[in-house]
């Protein structure tokens, strides 16, 4: 039972923390630390828990949370794809192509990979798959909007964007 009434508030904390977490990537990067460990730390001693434990738990939640994010966005990403096979705006083969390519580029620039990487790095990095998406591009056919989500692709609403118009 206590365990249980234990639970819910630490849940919320997690909840709000994990909206302070976009904010505390910037930090987390240059500190190379854990951004919550001072959290755990609080929830522990308040609660009287072991911090570890609560440690333990908060790592495994945000695991958890990150793998449900990613497979949400690998569905979006293919029912967009399907959509623009269906109104025949790629077909069925260049999709299969852009997914693998996406894969290729995922396994190949790991986000993750990034923090422990100077900013200039990181632009080099950023730079050099630009590159490489515009090479597979042009020998593929296939618009880099599909793979380039940092310069206006798909996961920013690059595709079927509405078009601006001007109003008198």
């Amino acid at each position: 039972m206590l365990k249980k009434q234990i639970l819910l508030p630490v849940l919320s904390v997690l909840a709000a923390g994990g909206i302070l977490l976009g904010g505390s990537q910037i930090v987390h990067a240059q500190q190379k630390t854990d951004p919550f460990s001072g959290l755990a730390q609080a929830i522990a001693q308040k609660y009287n828990l072991n911090q570890s434990d609560v440690q333990s738990f908060m790592s495994q939640y945000m695991k958890q949370q990150k793998a449900s994010m990613q497979q949400t966005m690998q569905q979006r990403i293919k029912s967009k794809l399907d959509a623009d096979v269906k109104v025949g705006k790629i077909t069925s083969d260049q999709e299969s192509a852009i997914l693998k390519e996406q894969a290729t580029l995922q396994s190949e620039y790991n986000p993750q990979s990034f923090k422990s990487m100077s900013a200039t790095q990181r632009q080099q990095i950023m730079q050099k798959e630009q590159a490489e998406v515009k090479v597979w591009s042009q020998s593929s056919g296939i618009s880099a909007s599909y793979l380039m989500p940092r310069f206006g692709g798909m996961y920013h609403g690059g595709w079927n964007k509405p078009t601006p118009t001007v109003t008198p």
